[in-house]
């Protein structure tokens, strides 16, 4: 699903015009807008946002509507639409789903329906699909599916559950915002999915913008709770995220959830760059550098506290201080067809573990460093279960 907006042959002023018109359409729908320098993006709710680029003398505004749901759908054409009644000027609109001619919301909400379910039927007999992201509009990381259980946007369901469960209750599942209005199940959706792809869980202090998301995920339970008293809400979450940040419980008498809100970043997880999978805990911190073409993941840590390990993974060899030595090394020869070289030492106190991972003519290369022989171990572990995807 996909909403475009064209604003053609735009002068300067024009465009400074624009900027201005939804600036103003953002304030009044009490949604964020940021300028992010190569584009200015409008977040309207986790798994949907509007992005504006300029294209010579055209501003293009576009959104993908897939994760963020019908209501999201509608909310983007109507917002286009409320552009081009504020400014005259030559447009064209693009709506995959035709919502933008006809308005017929309950026709939009079934073919968000039969797109989940066509999403159900590939997940059930598809074992390759269940390796890719269906769940998030954009993501670094993957979540690890547990045995008997099928990964959704706000955490993972029984297999059993998820053949049986009907369409429209599955919706709340994968997509955020399935009404028309932005009511109490909109701002629950949107904190279960926030805690399932973004809760850090105890790290939630951990830097600026993991404490940002843990905010907004109590500020969502809590507009809930005071529009539907009566919709169960994820209370122990909660509770831990206001004690986590010292915030005051606002959900005193709300009814718990059947079961907890789960948090996949807070599990061991597949950190994702390129065609490559590194095994490590999803609260890890995680940086690029450009120059060695390297991902890092470093070790998460509370407030007060400091990292103790790092891990340096890249498709280059030259991240490697001795490539000759881990070469040199008797390799691993995985069940899956990957074949592992580890080479493991000790430095001034620091351990390292140097290791590359070869399947068929792909080749990672990893450079690990920790403090303790606790953590050797676990990393060690995360290591044998990294590689590619097929």
């Amino acid at each position: 699903m996909f909403v475009q907006l064209i604003c053609k042959d735009r002068t300067q002023a024009q465009m400074d015009e624009l900027y201005e018109v939804l600036g103003a359409l953002a304030a009044r729908e009490g949604v964020q807008i940021e300028d992010r320098g190569h584009d200015v993006e409008i977040l309207v709710c986790p798994q949907g946002k509007i992005v504006a680029i300029e294209e010579g003398k055209d501003m293009i505004l576009s959104a993908n509507t897939r994760q963020g749901g019908p209501g999201f759908h509608a909310f983007v054409v109507d917002l286009f639409k409320d552009i081009q009644e504020e400014i005259p000027g030559d447009y064209e609109m693009i709506d995959d789903t035709e919502y933008d001619k006809d308005g017929d919301f309950d026709r939009l909400v079934q073919l968000y329906e039969n797109e989940l379910d066509y999403v159900r039927k590939m997940i059930l007999e598809d074992p390759q699909f269940r390796n890719k992201n269906y769940m998030f509009d954009e993501t670094y990381y993957l979540p690890k599916a547990e045995k008997g259980k099928v990964l959704t946007a706000t955490g993972d369901m029984d297999e059993n559950e998820f053949k049986a469960k009907n369409l429209s209750d599955l919706m709340d599942h994968f997509y955020v915002w399935n009404n028309w209005d932005r009511d109490a199940r909109f701002y629950r959706n949107a904190a279960l999915t926030l805690l399932a792809k973004e809760g850090y869980g105890q790290f939630s202090k951990m830097n600026d913008q993991t404490e940002k998301i843990a905010d907004e995920i109590c500020d969502d339970l809590e507009i809930a709770f005071r529009m539907d008293p009566s919709l169960p809400l994820p209370l122990k979450a909660y509770d831990e995220l206001c004690k986590t940040l010292g915030r005051e419980n606002k959900l005193e008498g709300a009814i718990g959830m059947d079961r907890e809100a789960v948090q996949y970043r807070t599990r061991e997880v597949y950190h994702v760059f390129e065609d490559a999978k590194v095994v490590a805990p999803g609260t890890a911190e995680r940086s690029y550098d450009p120059a060695t073409q390297s991902v890092f993941l470093m070790a998460p840590y509370s407030e007060d506290e400091e990292w103790n390990w790092l891990i340096q993974a890249s498709k280059q060899p030259s991240i490697l201080p001795d490539l000759e030595a881990v070469k040199a090394v008797e390799p691993i020869h995985e069940e899956d067809g990957r074949v592992i070289w580890l080479d493991e030492y000790e430095q001034d106190g620091i351990r390292y573990l140097d290791a590359i991972i070869r399947d068929d003519e792909r080749y990672l290369y990893l450079h690990v460093l920790c403090k303790s022989i606790a953590e050797q171990d676990y990393l060690r572990s995360c290591i044998l279960q990294s590689g590619f995807y097929a």
